[in-house]
């Protein structure tokens, strides 16, 4: 009588695992959170990076027109100044911001040192065929529009604009030393806080002033507001009631100007 052959599995053939769409969903589940910290990574990089460069404050420095003496008492001075406008406002919108405060900050390079001088906010500016202050002008049209009206106004020439919404000069300087590429990785919380059109190189530059001279030898001013004045064809002269900062005085300050010989 024929033997009833016995059948026996292949150990050499892959069984389908009761865990297999577990493994996969766990490994799929994996997969999706790195892709989302990579990616999320990279956006904050980009976000922070965009802080630098801002296209607006480039084109509001260039668009400044050249400084001049007016008064016969003093010529322009013979040093390297380097002149930085520095917003404080509530956020960095463009438009629709309060406005904080305004500073200049002068560097002598050929002395090593800083003056610190406060703008008013209620100071007027002219814009076109019309005046409005600076705080209005900043919450209406933005920071960029501030640039050239202010350089005119303060008879100071800005090299650079930095829009914060807090006081950051201490944290600026205290990227002395630092590298371009470790610029994003080490000032993540400096670069939150602003818009500048200097880039990295230039920022690092700024650092590296402010850490020279150190921030407790910053000399502080004030700028002077007079009232502000018109003269009809007959020569007479009548106040507009509204306050406009003396230039000749806020650059004598800043030792932009010095007293002729």
């Amino acid at each position: 009588m024929p033997r009833k052959r016995e059948k026996f599995d292949r150990i050499d053939v892959p069984r389908e695992s009761p865990h297999k769409n577990v493994m996969g969903a766990v490994i799929s589940g994996v997969v999706l959170v790195a892709a989302a910290l990579v990616v999320g990574v990279v956006w904050n990089r980009v976000q922070l990076e965009s802080r630098l460069g801002d296209t607006g404050l480039t084109s509001a420095v260039g668009a400044q027109s050249s400084t001049s003496v007016s008064d016969e008492s003093y010529v322009a001075s013979t040093d390297e100044f380097e002149c930085i406008l520095l917003f404080t406002a509530d956020s960095l919108d463009q438009t629709g911001a309060t406005l904080n405060s305004a500073r200049i900050l002068a560097l002598n390079k050929t002395q090593g040192t800083a003056i610190l001088a406060d703008v008013p906010l209620e100071a007027t500016l002219s814009v076109q065929d019309s005046s409005v202050t600076l705080s209005d002008l900043y919450t209406s049209s933005g920071y960029a529009a501030c640039v050239a009206p202010l350089s005119k106004a303060t008879n100071v020439e800005f090299a650079h604009v930095v829009v914060a919404t807090d006081d950051v000069l201490e944290e600026a300087s205290s990227l002395a030393g630092s590298s371009a590429s470790e610029l994003v990785s080490s000032a993540s919380g400096l670069l939150s806080k602003i818009r500048t059109d200097m880039g990295a190189q230039e920022l690092l530059s700024l650092a590296q002033t402010l850490s020279s001279v150190g921030r407790a030898n910053l000399t502080r001013v004030d700028a002077t507001l007079v009232p502000q004045t018109t003269t009809d064809d007959e020569g007479s002269v009548t106040e507009t009631g509204s306050q406009v900062i003396d230039a000749t005085q806020l650059d004598v300050a800043l030792g932009l100007l010095v007293a002729a010989e």
